[in-house]
C-alpha cells in the first residue's frame, strides 16, 4: 500500500516509517497538518494522523480531506495519546476509519493495514473469503450445499459486528441484501429437505383421509410461478384438462413445482418448455417437455436423492431431491413418475401417472 503519515514528531514519525517500509509498504511521510494535506493530493492508500499537532490538527486535516471529493474516500486512521470514548467518537464522527493509540506496537500496526485492506475489498469478495474458512467443514456435495447460505448469512452478520461504527449506509444496504439473500436460500433449502422426509415417512405410514383436487389449475399455477421466477415466462406452453386426483394440492404443486423448475434450470432462455395434462379413462398423465441438456437413459432410470448428474459439467446448485420428491409423491398416491430423454434425443420428458379419483 501507499501510505501517508501525518505525524509532527519526528522519532515517531521515523518509527513507523521503518515499520511500514519493513512489511512493504511504500511511504510518505509530514511534520505537520499543513503539508499532510499537500501530500494528499497523490491519492495514498491510507493516511496515519496524528490527533494533536501545531498548526492543523488532525481532525481538522480529516475535517479538509472531507470537503475535497477526491479525497473524502481515502482511508483515515488517528495516531493519539488520547483512550477517551468521547475522543474516538468525534473522530469517527467525522469520518475516520480506526483509531490507534500510542504507543503501539509493530504487531497492531500491520494488524490495522490487513484490516483496512479487507474493508476496501468489494463486500461480496469479502463474504466470499469468510465462507471459504469455513467450507472444508462439509463434506458432501449436498451438505455443502446445505450449509452455503447459511455461511452467507454469518459471513454478512461477522463483517456487519466488525464495522458496526464504520460501515456506510450503501454498504449496510449490500450486506443486509447479502444477509436476506442467503437466509431465503436456505429457508428454500430447508423446506426441501423438510418436505422430502415427510414425504419418504408418508410411503410407509400413508395418510389416512385421501383428499383430493382439480388438476389443471394447480398444474397451471406451479408451472407458471417456476417459469416467472426463472424469467421465462414466454417459455412455457400450457395445455391442461380438467380432471380430480386423489391426493392433496400441496402434494401435486409440490411435486409440479420441482419438475417445472428442473425443466427451466437445465434448458436455455428461449427454448420450449411444455406442460401438457391429459385424462386417459381412469389415469391422469402429466407430461413436462424441455429442450435442455437431458438425461441418459441410465440417468432416467436411476434417479437417487441427494445426487446430481454431472454437478460439476452443469454447475448445479440444490440438493439432488428435486425428482426425489416429484417420484415420491406419485407413489403415495398410486402413480408413478416416469423420466425419458426427449423425443429427438434432445432435453427431457417428465411423465406423472396418477389414479383419477
Amino acid at each position: 500500500m501507499n501510505i501517508l503519515i501525518i505525524e509532527d514528531e519526528e522519532m515517531l514519525r521515523a518509527v513507523l516509517r521503518e515499520i511500514l517500509e519493513i512489511n512493504g509498504h511504500t511511504v510518505a511521510a509530514a511534520a505537520n497538518g499543513s503539508e499532510g494535506l499537500r501530500a494528499a493530493s497523490s491519492h495514498p492508500d491510507l493516511i496515519l494522523c496524528d490527533v494533536n499537532m501545531p498548526g492543523l490538527d488532525g481532525y481538522q486535516v480529516l475535517e479538509a480531506l472531507q470537503k475535497t471529493p477526491d479525497l473524502r474516500d481515502i482511508p483515515f486512521v488517528f495516531l493519539t495519546a488520547l483512550s477517551d470514548r468521547a475522543s474516538q467518537r468525534h473522530g469517527m464522527e467525522l469520518g475516520a476509519s480506526d483509531f490507534v493509540t500510542k504507543p503501539f506496537t509493530e504487531k497492531e500496526i500491520t494488524t490495522l493495514i490487513a484490516t483496512i485492506s479487507r474493508r476496501q475489498q468489494p463486500l461480496r469478495e469479502r463474504v466470499e473469503l469468510l465462507l471459504s474458512a469455513r467450507r472444508h467443514e462439509v463434506g458432501a456435495d449436498w451438505a455443502h450445499e446445505l450449509m452455503t447460505p447459511l455461511n452467507g448469512v454469518l459471513g454478512g452478520l461477522s463483517l456487519i459486528e466488525a464495522e458496526a461504527d464504520t460501515i456506510a449506509p450503501e454498504a449496510l444496504r449490500e450486506l443486509l441484501g447479502i444477509v436476506r439473500a442467503g437466509a431465503e436460500r436456505q429457508l428454500s433449502l430447508s423446506t426441501k429437505l423438510v418436505r422430502y422426509f415427510e414425504l419418504e415417512r408418508a410411503k410407509s405410514d400413508p395418510p389416512a383421509q385421501r383428499s383430493t383436487c382439480e388438476v389443471a389449475g394447480h398444474i397451471e399455477n406451479s408451472a407458471t410461478v417456476a417459469a416467472q421466477q426463472s424469467g421465462r415466462a414466454l417459455d412455457l406452453h400450457l395445455r391442461c384438462e380438467s380432471a380430480t386426483l386423489p391426493l392433496p394440492a400441496f402434494h401435486l404443486t409440490a411435486a409440479m413445482a420441482e419438475l417445472a423448475a428442473n425443466a427451466f434450470y437445465f434448458s436455455k432462455l428461449g427454448l420450449p418448455v411444455t406442460l401438457t395434462g391429459t385424462r386417459c379413462e381412469d389415469r391422469y398423465l402429466i407430461e413436462l417437455t424441455d429442450r435442455g441438456v437431458g438425461m441418459t437413459p441410465a440417468q432416467c432410470a436411476d434417479t437417487i436423492p441427494f445426487t446430481q448428474f454431472e454437478r460439476g459439467r452443469h454447475n448445479q446448485q440444490g440438493l439432488g431431491l428435486g425428482l426425489s420428491i416429484a417420484r415420491s409423491v406419485a407413489e403415495i398416491y398410486g402413480g408413478r413418475l416416469l423420466l425419458r430423454p426427449g423425443y429427438d434425443g434432445i432435453g427431457l420428458i417428465a411423465t406423472l401417472d396418477l389414479p383419477c379419483a
